[in-house]
């Protein structure tokens, strides 16, 4: 597949999973702050997903490499949210942002902490891909987010086709798993199956490996 093809087709495949929800794109059974920060966190991730196409799509995947990064944090911090935040860490997170906010805010789990919360406490059908993504990516990013050595050698030498493809492969991973975390938000067991099930019919543009397919969640 090539770039121009690959960017058409994960277009289609978010105008698919967005078909699925109302204009407004959130619907929550529950309305209540933690229930409101998995949603922005979630459509947060799938925005990351929306500009990194583009800065591939301007021939800028430097930064495209770089929002991956961000978009996978997106994720997890939605994930975390969801099964793994205490009553006090989402009351930090949803107060009004003032100094006082900020400060408190400060002793929050961090990336790691986060990560090894959700491996505890979430389904294996999302703890197992966001574990496997941290482990072959997560030093190769932080290079791209921080001008490290990966991003100065694919600028200087350039970037392999193989490895920008596979990137937006990812980052419609981590968009499909963004959006089933919202479908799970809604309460309705058609639109998670409907949004889970897109995989189906969209494997070309997602990540081949079968962890990031799996149905054993409850997202």
């Amino acid at each position: 597949m090539t770039m121009d093809s690959l960017l058409d087709r994960s277009e289609v495949f978010d105008e698919a999973a967005l078909a699925g929800f109302p204009e407004t794109r959130v619907v929550l059974a529950v309305s209540d702050d933690k229930h409101e920060l998995i949603a922005v966190a979630c459509t947060l991730c799938i925005e990351h997903g929306h500009v990194l196409r583009s800065a591939f799509a301007l021939h800028a995947p430097g930064s495209g490499s770089a929002l991956l990064r961000l978009q996978y944090e997106a994720l997890l911090r939605g994930a975390w949210l969801m099964f793994a935040a205490t009553a006090t860490q989402i009351e930090k997170l949803a107060n009004a942002l003032d100094v006082e906010a900020e400060q408190a805010a400060r002793n929050l789990p961090g990336y790691s902490e986060m990560l090894s919360a959700v491996l505890r406490a979430a389904p294996e059908g999302l703890a197992a891909p966001l574990a496997e993504f941290h482990r072959h990516s997560r030093h190769a990013l932080n290079s791209f987010v921080h001008s490290g050595i990966h991003a100065l050698h694919r600028t200087r030498n350039g970037y392999p086709t193989d490895l920008a493809l596979n990137v937006i492969r990812f980052s419609n991973g981590l968009s499909h798993f963004g959006y089933r975390l919202l479908a799970s938000l809604s309460g309705s067991q058609r639109r998670m199956d409907r949004v889970t099930r897109l995989y189906q019919d969209y494997s070309d543009c997602l990540p081949m490996n079968p962890t990031w397919v799996t149905e054993r969640s409850s997202t």
